[in-house]
């Protein structure tokens, strides 16, 4: 046996071998991290769907809650109309009556055989005719005063309505959210088990060339050749690059609600901004709060109208001190962030979105880019 068929036959066979055993490990190693990567992303997914059960038990209560008032202030101010426009009737009917007699007084001729007396009487009746007719007036603007109250009630109970309707909305949202969340932990339990199987596979594929290896270094041990020459087996490195592109959108005109952030995650809908500490928390744009509250675990809610059907949510770990009905200018202090952790020192997050017509909308496309690079703190 010449030297060359020596290493073809057993020298190149255990050096391949102890390469592919190392790629191999290398393999198994990342197998096993994307093994333990997808177990903690199906509890944190199982998670969320306890929260998003949790929350949408808890809306779905204050929705029927608010609905029943709602009901119920409905019929008070209906009630209260049909009293207010029959009251508004019967004053105008009083007032044409009485001011038709007063006419019939004053141009009524005077008879010669009328006495002082009778002179008399006649002007007794036409100053009560008028004193009337001015009681009778002040009634009817009191009783329009009233009708302009209960048409104010009802602008206000329909934006409440609206308000409603959006939160209505968010429940829907939270529904699906807990629906794609279902499919998505069968999705990676199906990809799990799968790369449990190759990480198996993988195991005994390595248990098996372990003891290959073992048998042809034994091998080589019984062969009586001496090998006086150095094999080099010759390292590559692969070059790569990566390129990045900037997406430029015009016309966006929100400002982003948090002046300080260390990273945002968005997709199609809304924007979540990544804090640390206490930051300001200000208005995206100007408008009115028409709603605000908290969502259980997911934190504190603010809503902004910003008329034109358009209006902004924010939801997370913030205070605000704001309140219903307040007007709101742009960039205007609303609140501060509370990350509730680490006496207020920890990480905390912000969900902001834009809505028109109660549809959310791709919200980073819409956000001010100059404002958004100057508050991020990377």
């Amino acid at each position: 046996m010449n030297f060359k068929t020596f290493i073809l036959l057993y020298i190149f066979p255990v050096v391949l071998s102890a390469a592919v055993e190392s790629g191999d490990r290398l393999n198994v190693f990342d197998m096993k991290k994307k093994l333990l990567g997808q177990n903690k992303m199906i509890q944190e997914m199982s998670r969320e769907v306890g929260n998003v059960e949790m929350n949408l038990g808890v809306q779905n209560k204050k929705y029927l809650r608010l609905a029943d008032e709602r009901a119920k202030i409905e019929e008070n101010l209906s009630s209260a109309r049909k009293n207010a426009d029959l009251d508004n009737q019967n004053l105008k009917k009083n007032f044409n009556e009485t001011k038709m007699i007063l006419m019939g007084v004053l141009l009524n001729k005077l008879e010669k055989a009328e006495s002082s007396s009778d002179l008399l009487s006649r002007k007794i009746l036409v100053e009560n005719l008028q004193r009337r007719l001015q009681d009778l007036d002040g009634m009817l603007k009191t009783n329009k005063a009233v009708l302009d109250d209960v048409e104010r009630l009802y602008l206000r109970l329909e934006d409440s309505m609206k308000t409603e309707k959006a939160l209505l909305s968010m429940m829907s949202e939270l529904e699906q959210r807990k629906k794609d969340l279902h499919a998505n932990i069968e999705s990676e339990n199906i990809k799990k088990s799968d790369a449990q199987n190759h990480f198996d596979d993988m195991k005994n594929k390595m248990a098996m060339e372990r003891e290959s290896l073992h048998k042809s270094q034994l091998r080589e041990k019984l062969l009586p050749v001496q090998i006086t020459e150095e094999i080099k087996i010759p390292s590559q490195q692969a070059a790569g690059s990566n390129t990045a592109s900037t997406l430029s959108v015009a016309g966006a005109d929100f400002f982003p609600p948090i002046s300080l952030y260390q990273g945002i995650d968005y997709q199609k809908k809304g924007v979540t901004f990544n804090f640390q500490g206490k930051n300001e928390v200000r208005a995206p744009k100007a408008g009115k709060v028409v709603y605000t509250g908290s969502l259980a675990s997911y934190g504190n809610v603010l809503m902004i109208d910003h008329g034109n059907d358009t209006r902004t949510v924010l939801l997370g770990q913030f205070d605000y001190n704001v309140k219903n009905g307040d007007p709101i200018k742009a960039d205007q202090l609303v609140g501060y962030t509370n990350p509730r952790s680490q006496n207020g020192l920890g990480d905390g997050k912000i969900y902001f979105e834009v809505r028109k017509n109660n549809l959310a909308q791709n919200t980073y496309l819409l956000l001010d880019k100059k404002t958004l690079a100057r508050n991020s703190s990377k």
